[in-house]
Parts: C-alpha cells; sequence; structure tokens
C-alpha cells in the first residue's frame, strides 16, 4: 500500500525562507513518517505562478492530489502549516472533499491552533524562549474575518490562564489589533516589548507590516506610543518545536 503525506503551506518565493521553514518541516515528516513518501503544494496562486516564471514548479493542491491519484497511492495526509482554519484552510478540505473518492484515506491534519493543549505548548514555548523581565512578549498573527479568528483571543486567555501576564497576542487585519493591545500593555506596566510573528514563516508581513520602517507598521505604532520595541523577526517554521506541533497534528490525523 502506498502512503503519502503531503505538506500544504501558502508558500513563499524566498529559498532561504523555503529551506528554514518548509523544507525543515517536511525533513521531520520523512524522519517522523518513514513509511510515506513526502510531497509539497501551496495554496497561494501567485506564490506559484512567480515560480514559474523563474522555472520552478510546485502543485496547487488539486494538482497535487491528481498526480498522487495518478501515482497510484492509496492513503493521502494532507498537513497544513496554516495557523487557523481560515479561508486558505476551508480551501484544503474542499479539494479533500472533491477527491474522497479517488483514495482509501485521505485526511486532513489540523492547523497550529486546534486544541487547548496546543495554545498550552505555544505559550509555554514562548514563556520559556522568550520572556525577560520587565519585557512584554508580544505575538502578531495575521488575522481574518473567518469566525476561527477567535482561536486568538484564546490563545490570549491561556496565557492569562497559565499566568503568563507580559504575553499579548494580536493581529494585523482583525481582532484583537494592534490598537487593542496597547491599553493593556500600558495596563500591565511594560514600557519595552518584544515583537515576534506569529506566522509560519517570516516573510513580507512580518519584515514590512510588523518590523517595517513606515508609519503603519506594529513596530512604528508601538513605538509612536512611547513604547521601547525590539523586533525577532522569525517565523514559526524556523523553530523546531513548532515543526514538531504539526508533526504531532499529523500524527493525530494518520492515527484518527
Amino acid at each position: 500500500m502506498k502512503k503519502a503525506i503531503l505538506s500544504v503551506s501558502y508558500g513563499t518565493c524566498d529559498k532561504a525562507q523555503l529551506e528554514d521553514t518548509i523544507a525543515r518541516v517536511e525533513d521531520l515528516y520523512g524522519r517522523e513518517f518513514p513509511d510515506f513518501e513526502v510531497f509539497r503544494a501551496f495554496t497561494s496562486k501567485h506564490v506559484i505562478a512567480s515560480l514559474k516564471k523563474a522555472g520552478v514548479h510546485v502543485d496547487t493542491v488539486s494538482e497535487a492530489l491528481e498526480r498522487l491519484k495518478k501515482a497510484g497511492f492509496d492513503e493521502v495526509y494532507i498537513q497544513p502549516t496554516h495557523i487557523i482554519c481560515g479561508g486558505e484552510y476551508d480551501g484544503i478540505v474542499e479539494h479533500t472533499h472533491l477527491q474522497s473518492g479517488s483514495f482509501a484515506r485521505l485526511r486532513v491534519g489540523r492547523p497550529l491552533l486546534d486544541r487547548e493543549e496546543d495554545n498550552e505548548y505555544i505559550c509555554n514555548f514562548f514563556e520559556n524562549e522568550l520572556a525577560a523581565a520587565n519585557r512584554a512578549t508580544v505575538l502578531m498573527g495575521h488575522g481574518s474575518e473567518h469566525p476561527d479568528n477567535i482561536k486568538y483571543a484564546k490563545l490570549q486567555a491561556t496565557a492569562k490562564r497559565l499566568g503568563y501576564g507580559d504575553i499579548f497576542v494580536m493581529t494585523l487585519e482583525a481582532q484583537p489589533s494592534v490598537n487593542d493591545i496597547i491599553p493593556m500593555l500600558r495596563e500591565a506596566g511594560y514600557s519595552k516589548v518584544l515583537l515576534t510573528p506569529l506566522l509560519f514563516g517570516a516573510a513580507g508581513h512580518a519584515r514590512r507590516d510588523m518590523a517595517g520602517d513606515e508609519p503603519g507598521s506594529v513596530a512604528s505604532i508601538l513605538r509612536s506610543e512611547g513604547f521601547e520595541v525590539e523586533c525577532l523577526v522569525r517565523g514559526l517554521g524556523e523553530y523546531d518545536a513548532f515543526a514538531e506541533l504539526y508533526a504531532a497534528h499529523l500524527r493525530r490525523a494518520i492515527e484518527s
């Protein structure tokens, strides 16, 4: 029986970012699940088109599933690197429904923010890895109008329950926003902030929208409000701990 793992990410045109994040996670899948072949797909049509112009081909999810069907794979387990069950994750699930009759088993693993135990793992990691005296850690996610955006607020609630009063969660494009956390930072008595992405890769959003010098970046807004800001531009995919968390989600999908 032929078994495949399909690693699905938004995608990147940055070769170094690809090696540091996507390839790192895929390498771990190969080691953790030696009986499976590991394949790759991106969800961003823009990234796929840009790579194609450079002579690099990456499948969409539907193309990858069609390729795996033709290659005779019986079982396919898809593990997205997405943070929440937003619109792109829903699109992945829709593709699996369309191809469900093509495989003996076709499953999709859950995104990063899924169970409360995942939230605890994430909060413990950042508290142990980044916490410093008299400094807040601000985690910046992308955010979405999708109902699952509530997962960011749940992560904040977990940090509070665990007693990590130095961890603050915000998003770029939804709630909670940077303006929501500013009064929270002040109330907690913080004037120093470490700002880091709650994103799989540290590409444009992290470099420009989080850490950039433009007046509208998160770092600039916080500085204009009087905070001393340090930026750590490192995506979650660059940490072994998060590759291991995605692998744990994949294992749950395989064993379900």
